[in-house]
């Protein structure tokens, strides 16, 4: 993600885009021969064969949920917690898309992913790293509490910068969206489609723009991408750009109804939610929201929709019936993440600067726990790590 911005419109508006080295560093001997470090917070170190310094929890309120867990996406320190829902405890932060160094002979790992966005199929996890422009496929089921350091992992090397992972709705494949180094033209932005069953690249479409979020229609014959110039409507079948809708003022996050007739999309610029109507591709309804929404998601049903309104340090409740919101939930730290628990009972916002994750429960819209994702246990622990991406499953997390 990026530093913090201190408006929501005009030329003074600072892009969230401009990603954040984080805590890695790359140092290479006289010899050299390449180290790899990761300095994390309160002074725990990292490397490729050593042990934590110390052990991993967190600093959490008595949470209850149901039985499950919650994989977070945390850029800040190239890595993932795997969280128990049950009780927000912390089972383990495992290193994710840290490739060995070649040539060393060694175990030796470079620690530079910057895993910004996540998606989940089944017990599989894909991260989409961008540090070092790759796409990073777990199987979950192997994951274990003390292999932490470098779990069981396939990296897909794909394009420039990638931001966004999303899979079909029948697990097929795998569509990332490549922002591209926004510096100047052309655009190096693009879509790369995987084969979930060969976790090879079989596809690639270039836009002229840079690509950030996609979300499919249910049947998967269409993908709606998000980009600077609006959201572009692409036939999956064969990679055709059926239309691009303009004037969303920058949007970044989408969601598709589950009847497929409704899209959302947040405009970042004018703080709003844009619902635009899949049969026409055109806006038929603007909801006011808080300032910079960032991430939404849609429950199950389609009847309500959740809304990170990132500057504002608030959630955006809207029924979709009316598209009116019914709520707005106080959320300090920046949320930007959102994610439902499967049942959806609750509802999981990771904040971007407070590297706080608090979870609410969606029938009364109170908060039933908050936990921070860093090393240690104090008030400050996840500062930097920015939980940028949540995906939630009931499967019970690794070492149960």
């Amino acid at each position: 993600m990026a530093p913090r911005e201190t408006s929501n419109s005009g030329t003074g508006w600072a892009s969230r885009r401009v990603i954040m080295a984080g805590a890695a560093a790359v140092v290479l001997a006289a010899g050299g021969t390449a180290t790899a470090l990761a300095v994390g917070h309160s002074g725990t170190t990292h490397s490729a064969t050593g042990q934590h310094a110390a052990k991993a929890r967190l600093a959490s309120s008595s949470c209850t949920g149901p039985t499950g867990t919650a994989y977070i996406a945390l850029p800040g320190y190239q890595a993932f917690d795997a969280v128990n829902t049950a009780n927000c405890d912390l089972v383990q932060q495992y290193n994710e898309g840290d490739g060995e160094v070649p040539g060393t002979g060694t175990e030796d790992f470079n620690y530079d992913s910057t895993n910004e966005g996540v998606a989940m199929y089944g017990s599989t996890l894909y991260f989409a790293n961008t540090g070092n422009d790759t796409v990073g496929v777990l199987d979950t089921a192997a994951l274990t509490v003390k292999n932490y350091e470098n779990p069981a992992e396939t990296l897909i090397h794909v394009g420039y910068d990638p931001e966004g992972v999303a899979v079909t709705p029948d697990g097929s494949q795998v569509w990332v969206a490549e922002t591209g180094p926004q510096t100047d033209q052309p655009s190096l932005g693009a879509i790369s489609v995987i084969s979930a069953a060969t976790n090879t690249v079989t596809a690639r479409l270039r836009l002229p723009t840079d690509p950030r979020e996609i979300a499919f229609s249910p049947s998967g014959s269409t993908a709606y991408v998000t980009t600077g110039q609006g959201v572009y409507v692409i036939n999956t079948a064969n990679l055709h750009v059926v239309t691009v809708i303009h004037g969303l003022g920058d949007p970044e996050g989408v969601a598709v109804s589950p009847d497929g007739k409704t899209i959302y999309v947040t405009n970042t610029v004018q703080g709003k939610v844009d619902v635009i109507s899949a049969a026409a591709n055109k806006v038929t309804d603007e909801i006011g929201v808080g300032q910079m929404p960032w991430q939404l998601v849609l429950s199950s049903d389609g009847s309500t929709l959740y809304v990170a309104d990132g500057d504002s340090n608030a959630i955006s409740v809207i029924s979709t019936a009316s598209d009116k919101v019914t709520n707005t939930i106080p959320d300090a730290g920046d949320p930007v993440s959102v994610a439902l628990t499967p049942d959806g009972s609750e509802l999981w916002v990771g904040g971007l600067t407070s590297g706080i994750v608090t979870v609410f429960d969606t029938a009364t819209n109170s908060s039933v726990g908050s936990f921070n994702v860093g090393y240690g246990g104090e008030a400050n622990a996840g500062d930097g790590e920015e939980p940028t991406g949540i995906v939630l499953t009931t499967t019970p997390p690794p070492g149960s």
